[in-house]
């Protein structure tokens, strides 16, 4: 695998275990921080898209080691997912219905987001034939 490749696949897996974390390990914190507000629905919910990020994250390591053949339903998957959550947080900004959370940490979180989103289309589009 090309070494641009394994920066860009870096990038998003560096990406995803910082979320991961940040809703695993720090969930109470993170959801007061980002969202306002704690309850253990909000934890629980925290927590699953934690474990998926997570999930995508050794994902991507396994995919560094067997090759990009036949991985674009995952790589889409990421993308989409990027784009929804980074789509959802422009949202707030422009709407300003941020609820109980501060501007400077949606903010941080969008650009978080729209790195992330520019990573995967950039890593799709220059390995679209050989994702395939």
């Amino acid at each position: 695998m090309k070494l641009s490749n394994i920066l860009l696949i870096s990038i998003n897996i560096i990406f995803l275990l910082y979320y991961s974390i940040q809703l695993i390990v720090f969930t109470d914190e993170f959801a007061i921080k980002n969202l306002g507000f704690f309850n253990h629905a909000v934890a629980g919910l925290s927590e699953i898209i934690g474990i998926i990020f997570l999930s995508f994250s050794f994902t991507l390591i396994l995919i560094i080691k067997i090759g990009l053949k036949n991985q674009l339903p995952i790589f889409l998957t990421i993308f989409f997912i990027q784009f929804l959550i980074m789509f959802n947080f422009i949202r707030y900004i422009f709407t300003n219905s941020l609820g109980e959370a501060n501007i400077e940490s949606i903010i941080f979180n969008t650009i978080i987001f729209i790195i992330g989103t520019l990573t995967s289309t950039i890593f799709i589009i220059i390995n679209f034939k050989k994702l395939n």
